[in-house]
């Protein structure tokens, strides 16, 4: 992530790049996506050790807001968190959880079309798709309830 580039955008708002901010957004960015907020805190805490579970759940509505980081939530489950890359949708395994970034190529228009047949404006849609990965439907189990 180019921190320069988010720190020039950061300074348009009201919110300059903290040093815990950029931290959340390495961590974020050091591998992996779709963390939940106790593994951001943990990779932060490995740079700045007194930054609190409330700093970082503050720090991710901020940068959410600012369209730098996506939230995924689906049913029961933890929120999880990624640095905001192209619009993208998710294939989520019902079993283990597996959280897939996905394209899905005219869903903006069809969401836009139904939004302006009920006189919505701003429309904005998130996809997602559950079910078992290959890992999970091929073991054997039966298919989980949760569908």
């Amino acid at each position: 992530m180019d921190v320069r580039g988010v720190d020039a955008g950061l300074l348009q708002t009201r919110y300059r790049l903290t040093k815990q901010r950029a931290a959340i957004l390495r961590a974020l960015d050091g591998g992996g996506s779709h963390l939940s907020a106790e593994t951001i805190l943990e990779r932060v805490r490995e740079e700045l050790p007194g930054v609190s579970l409330g700093t970082i759940y503050r720090t991710l509505d901020i940068l959410r807001e600012l369209g730098l980081v996506q939230v995924f939530s689906y049913a029961a489950s933890a929120a999880r968190f990624e640095a905001v890359i192209e619009k993208h949708h998710h294939l989520l395994c019902v079993e283990c959880r597996q959280l897939v970034n996905v394209a899905a190529p005219g869903l903006n228009e069809i969401a836009q079309a139904i939004g302006t047949m009920h006189h919505f404006g701003d429309v904005d849609c998130s996809l997602t798709i559950t079910g078992r990965c290959p890992a999970c439907f091929g073991n054997g189990k039966p298919k989980s309830s949760n569908n």
